[in-house]
């Protein structure tokens, strides 16, 4: 896969780490945020716990750092506390999206340590959703009616496209915008995809899409080379990150048929990210306010935040959002 994490965000904290502003043995934990009880520990079963899903219920789900530094999968409820969902048979996992009805969407390692697209249920255990053909498949997105959204290897192993997975019709190739390859981070109750693909055959550029059932809209950028779509909610609003006019910025999106991609803002800031979007369009991400510095964030509006703050230690980020506006993430711990 080319990536679980919004580039964007993989490219701060890359710097972060190259520059030494962030030990390597810094520990974060997953976190639960709402307007009434602030950001709560959510803990974790081994190091650095990270919270990728919540459900209307505020079920929570994510990964974790295992004591022989393997991903685990893990299912947290304010009563039963955080839980191992297990794997296929290898020792890794992660949680990537959990649906109203407890339906947990993700990847596993089989026995044969290949890594497939998962689907956890409580009454079905752990279904291998298989791949596109090629060696690996993640699930990044699931919806109420139970389908999976994700990306796989193609035949051969040479590139990688969407799908999208149901009980009826299994995994679905999606195909790309052009060019080779394309991946799927989000996914709204009536099936439309939101990710980015290729635009030629060469790396780059990118561009974020939205895949509905009449096919591909490219989704453009704020003025860069590169964009991608992080999620979609049920009225058709896209949000993600963009580079702008020159590739130095990386900045949050909103997309809507109507006005097309607009700048988030703060305005000025050299990075924000859009993570997750919930039915009443409300928007949460990360925030760069002074580097090294990144905060989890709600967006109020077009350049008006507010600022989640840390568990500790100087980086936060949210990552899912609930109708409730209950907010999960991950922060530094000090």
């Amino acid at each position: 896969m080319k990536r679980f994490i919004s580039w964007c965000r993989w490219v701060f904290v890359s710097s972060l780490l190259f520059s030494g502003a962030v030990a390597a043995q810094t520990t974060y934990h997953a976190f639960i945020w709402s307007s009434s009880t602030g950001m709560q520990d959510i803990g974790s079963l081994g190091g650095s716990s990270y919270a990728t899903g919540i459900n209307s219920s505020g079920q929570v789900v994510g990964y974790y750092i295992a004591l022989d530094d393997e991903l685990r999968p893990f299912l947290w409820t304010q009563s039963g506390g955080m839980k191992d969902l297990g794997t296929l048979g290898g020792l890794s996992g992660v949680a990537a999206a959990i649906n109203d009805s407890g339906e947990v969407a993700g990847w596993s390692t089989t026995k044969a340590g290949a890594a497939h697209a998962t689907l956890w249920s409580v009454g079905g255990g752990t279904t291998d959703l298989d791949t596109l053909g090629g060696g690996s498949s993640s699930a990044t997105g699931i919806n109420k009616e139970g389908q999976v959204a994700g990306t796989s290897s193609m035949p051969g192993n040479h590139y990688y496209h969407a799908f999208l997975w149901s009980t009826k019709t299994k995994m679905t190739d999606l195909g790309a915008l052009a060019g080779r390859d394309s991946d799927a981070f989000g996914l709204n109750d009536s099936g439309a995809v939101a990710g980015e693909s290729q635009l030629t055959s060469i790396v780059i550029p990118y561009h974020a899409f939205l895949r509905t059932r009449t096919g591909f809209v490219d989704l453009g950028t704020l003025g860069g080379d590169d964009s991608a779509a992080s999620a979609v909610n049920d009225s058709g609003t896209v949000i993600g990150s963009s580079y702008t006019v020159g590739n130095s910025c990386c900045q949050a999106f909103v997309w809507t048929q109507a006005g097309g991609m607009q700048n988030l803002g703060p305005l000025g800031t050299n990075f924000n990210s859009a993570e997750a979007i919930n039915g009443a369009g409300v928007i949460v991400g990360g925030y760069q306010p002074v580097y090294p510095t990144n905060h989890a964030v709600i967006w109020t509006a077009p350049n008006e935040i507010q600022d989640l703050g840390v568990l500790g230690g100087m980086y936060s980020t949210a990552t899912a959002i609930n109708d409730s506006g209950q907010v999960v993430g991950y922060s530094t711990l000090q």
